[in-house]
């Protein structure tokens, strides 16, 4: 397994970000009412995933799914839209997917997670390397979009691609462009009293190599519940599904 570096964004930037992140989470509290057009149904909705043991996920993981949620929401939080995804995909019909999440304070232990399924070197990965290593999608909630797209640049300085990133109201100082490697971005962002503090519009690095798929702002929803808008979800699942279409199809040329 690779141990990657600790980041070393500038200790203002990252202060900055934080305290924006620790600002917009307080408020949403009293300011974001948590069922948003009835988006908790959606938690009752979500069935409790059967468990294939850790050893058989890994042998047979395809499809990474790394997902970040707030910056002060445990890793775990049941409430988010961002985790419900990652325990659907942890259930006995997504065999061949790898799902995990975590705090954007640890981004780089997501990081490190992630690339113990890619070769264990430091360089470049060859393509003949990259046709046996996992498909990667991310997302990111509030802070968490900031650290998503750390994640997608410290892939990027390997030439690993990554098929889709999804940023949720992001807050960060440096998560406005999105890296070369990234296929497809999307970003959702509520219309609410906060909205003046979070990132509405991405850029992209290499508009030849990145699709910019959906810029979508989510009307009656709140800092927290934007997570559970059923499109979020859709288009994880839908990404996967091309994914595993794409395993099922002959190579070119047979």
């Amino acid at each position: 397994m690779i141990h990657t570096s600790r980041p070393t964004l500038p200790q203002e930037t990252f202060s900055r970000t934080a305290c924006t992140a620790a600002l917009l989470c307080c408020l949403c509290a009293w300011l974001c009412p948590p069922a948003a057009y009835g988006q908790d149904a959606l938690l009752s909705a979500v069935p409790t995933a059967n468990v294939i043991s850790p050893a058989e996920r890994d042998a047979s993981c395809r499809i990474i799914y790394l997902g970040f949620v707030g910056a002060l929401e445990p890793s775990q939080n049941k409430h988010s839209g961002v985790v419900q995804i990652g325990e659907t995909l942890r259930g006995v019909d997504y065999p061949d997917v790898c799902a995990k999440s975590y705090s954007p304070y640890v981004w780089t232990d997501g990081l490190d997670w992630l690339l113990k399924y890619f070769p264990a070197h430091s360089g470049i990965l060859t393509s003949d390397e990259l046709q046996h290593c996992p498909k990667v999608i991310l997302v990111g909630h509030s802070m968490g979009g900031w650290a998503m797209l750390s994640v997608a640049r410290r892939l990027r300085s390997r030439d690993i691609p990554v098929e889709l990133t999804i940023q949720v109201d992001s807050v960060g100082i440096t998560d406005h462009t999105v890296p070369r490697n990234v296929k497809i971005g999307a970003i959702f962002h509520a219309r609410d009293v906060l909205m003046p503090l979070t990132t509405k519009h991405l850029r992209l690095e290499d508009a030849s190599h990145t699709k910019m798929l959906a810029d979508i702002t989510v009307e009656g929803a709140g800092h927290e519940s934007i997570t559970r808008d059923p499109r979020i979800r859709e288009l994880v699942m839908q990404t996967i599904a091309s994914l595993r279409a794409g395993f099922a199809a002959p190579p070119i040329g047979e």
